[in-house]
Parts: structure tokens; sequence; C-alpha cells
């Protein structure tokens, strides 16, 4: 059984009794943690949105536990969640993208360092054995270079 639900090392973490919630909201404030709370609870289904341009400002990393649909077993994995400016979020429980966030947070730093949004797109792709997986990707916008 893997564990990747701390993947995410450099994201501030709060304990709760559903499990490990890491971001890096404000939460010090109570608009803080209506933003989190509002991103845990309304966040849109990633999948709706695939290939559109996100204005990522914020990410959080829920642990969570997925049964696989071939073996009933369950796992611990990451519940993703990606907070555009317009506070409107997307979630999706994938390995693969919470890497690649790690990946990008690694070049770019982490959204409490950031002085704007960065355009983002998630995008289905395919393993060499056929599963299906999410890669994150800047998103470049008609007349950016």
């Amino acid at each position: 059984m893997t564990d990747n639900s701390k993947a995410l090392m450099a994201f501030n973490t709060e304990n709760t009794e559903l499990g490990t919630v890491q971001h890096f909201i404000d939460t010090s404030t109570f608009d803080g943690k209506v933003k989190l709370y509002s991103a845990l609870q309304n966040a849109e289904k990633l999948a709706d949105h695939l290939n559109e341009p996100l204005h990522m400002v914020n990410a959080v990393a829920q642990s969570v536990q997925v049964t696989d649909e071939q073996t009933g077993e369950m796992t611990n994995s990451a519940r993703v969640i990606i907070v555009a400016d317009d506070d409107k979020a997307y979630a999706a429980t994938s390995p693969t993208l919470l890497a690649g966030l790690n990946t990008m947070f690694g070049i770019f730093g982490t959204p409490n360092t950031w002085k704007q949004p960065i355009a983002v797109k998630v995008v289905e792709r395919r393993s060499r054995r056929g599963y299906k997986f999410y890669s994150i990707e800047p998103a470049s916008e008609p007349g950016e270079k």
C-alpha cells in the first residue's frame, strides 16, 4: 500500500478528525478559514474542466482513502484541489497531479509567494499500460509569451 498523503511536504499542515489537510491558505483569519472550508466542500470535479486554463492562486491536498476498482482494497491517496483566482475550486484524487504540483512548486515557488496567479491546465494522459492519469502544465493565455 502506497501512502501519497504526505507528498506535498511544503504545505502548511492542519490535523483534523477526517485526516490531514495541507495548504498555503492563511487560516489565521476567519476569511482564510472560510476559503479553505469552501475549497474542501464546494470543489467541482476537475475532470469536467480538463484542458481549460485555470488561474491558480492556491492548492490544497487532503488525505483520503480510495477503493481500488479492480481489487476492492482501500489505499491512502490525496485529493488535490486547485483554487482559482475567482475562488472556484477544482478537485481530483490523483497521485500524478500531486507530483506535478510538487514539481511546479519547486520551480515557481509555492502559491503563498506568488505575486499573481499562474495559468495552468490539467490534461488527461495514458500510461504505457493504458491507465489514465492527470498531468498539470503551465497554460499560456492568448497574447502571452
